[in-house]
């Protein structure tokens, strides 16, 4: 359960277009922003998820691929809470990173923990 298999990450063009153009707005508790679509994915898995961080806030690509790699591993140690709220459905997540100063993993940490169980109730709320 505590594994980041390839068939949970998003990689479809088509996938990602409608998550980001029909997708729900989410919610933003700072720095995340969490954005999903209800949708059926190609993979049996209940979640693919992408993540963002901002080229304009980060110009340099190791500091985005580390940041990229906590938001990661947060979400690989967090995501059995959002499998068990989910139920049968399938969506599409994004969570973009959008602090323009990099943060410890311990405050990463406690904020994306809350955001998980925002998303949990957000989604509880839509079945």
């Amino acid at each position: 359960m505590y594994t980041f298999h390839k068939s949970e990450r998003l990689c479809g063009k088509k996938l990602i277009a409608q998550l980001f153009t029909k997708g729900n707005r989410g919610f933003s508790r700072f720095p995340f922003r969490f954005s999903w679509v209800t949708t059926s994915l190609p993979e049996a898995v209940p979640v693919q998820v992408v993540f963002v961080v901002s080229k304009r806030n980060y110009p340099k690509a190791t500091d985005r691929n580390k940041i990229k790699r906590q938001l990661r591993e947060l979400y690989r140690l967090s995501k059995k809470s959002v499998y068990d709220c989910l139920g049968e459905q399938q969506i599409a997540l994004s969570i973009s990173f959008n602090s323009p100063q990099p943060k410890s993993y311990h405050e990463l940490n406690e904020i994306f923990t809350q955001c998980i169980s925002q998303l949990c109730y957000e989604l509880s709320k839509n079945r």
